[in-house]
């Protein structure tokens, strides 16, 4: 088991002797609020970020330049991009 050191400054100090007075264990203390604070992290973590935040950060930072000629397809039709993936990868082929 790894032991670590804390420093405390005095009002901190104070508190964890009154603690430690009463009988509490402050390894406890310092265990139980390092579990809480890891749990805390993977929730935020797990729940991810907005797609659409993400993707306005990416159109933002690196936008089309103003010579792309708009594209022959609804961008949000599943369909429609998948044939004109396949199309560009047929031609990219030959």
């Amino acid at each position: 088991m790894k032991l670590l050191n804390v420093r405390l400054d005095a009002d901190h100090a104070r508190m964890a002797a009154a603690l430690r007075r009463e009988g509490l264990q402050l390894s406890r203390v310092v265990r139980e609020a390092i579990r809480a604070e890891y749990a805390q992290r993977l929730r935020v973590r797990a729940a991810g970020r907005d797609a659409r935040a993400v993707l306005a950060e990416i159109h933002a930072a690196h936008p089309d330049a103003p010579v792309v000629a708009p594209r022959g397809y609804d961008v949000h039709d599943a369909r429609a991009a998948r044939q004109a993936i396949r199309k560009a990868v047929r031609r990219n082929r030959s």
